[in-house]
């Protein structure tokens, strides 16, 4: 259970850095083709562009370094309810071989009783 939290954190890390780039690609291109298009008396657009590209990247890094440790947050906590789940079978488990060892005739009559109650609810549903 642990590996396959491990690897959705690891899934949702990817996806969220794909995302990051396919922006700052964007970013980039964007400046890249005001560049081109801009003339000598659009100089000040391109000091805009380039503004706005650093704005976008700086944003874009931050979003993604916030969805990581909110990623890792929530992988945390699904790994401590997994453990919590698992003492608390152990536990369970614990309690029921014990039961079992120091009862062994009322815990062998309770399973037949289980069983044939069992049985009749299965038949009776049958007809």
């Amino acid at each position: 259970m642990g590996r396959t939290i491990e690897r959705t954190k690891d899934s949702a890390d990817k996806l969220i850095d794909g995302a990051r780039d396919v922006v700052l690609d964007i970013a980039d291109r964007a400046e890249r083709s005001v560049e081109t298009t801009a003339d000598s008396a659009a100089a000040s657009v391109t000091e805009h562009a380039h503004d706005a590209g650093d704005y976008v990247r700086d944003n874009a890094k931050t979003a993604s370094r916030g969805a990581h440790r909110r990623v890792a947050d929530a992988a945390g906590a699904a790994t401590r309810t997994v453990t919590r789940a698992q003492k608390e079978f152990s536990r369970a488990a614990t309690a029921t071989t014990d039961h079992v060892v120091d009862r062994p005739l009322t815990s062998m009559i309770l399973a037949g009783v289980s069983g044939f109650l069992l049985g009749m609810l299965v038949c009776w549903r049958r007809e």
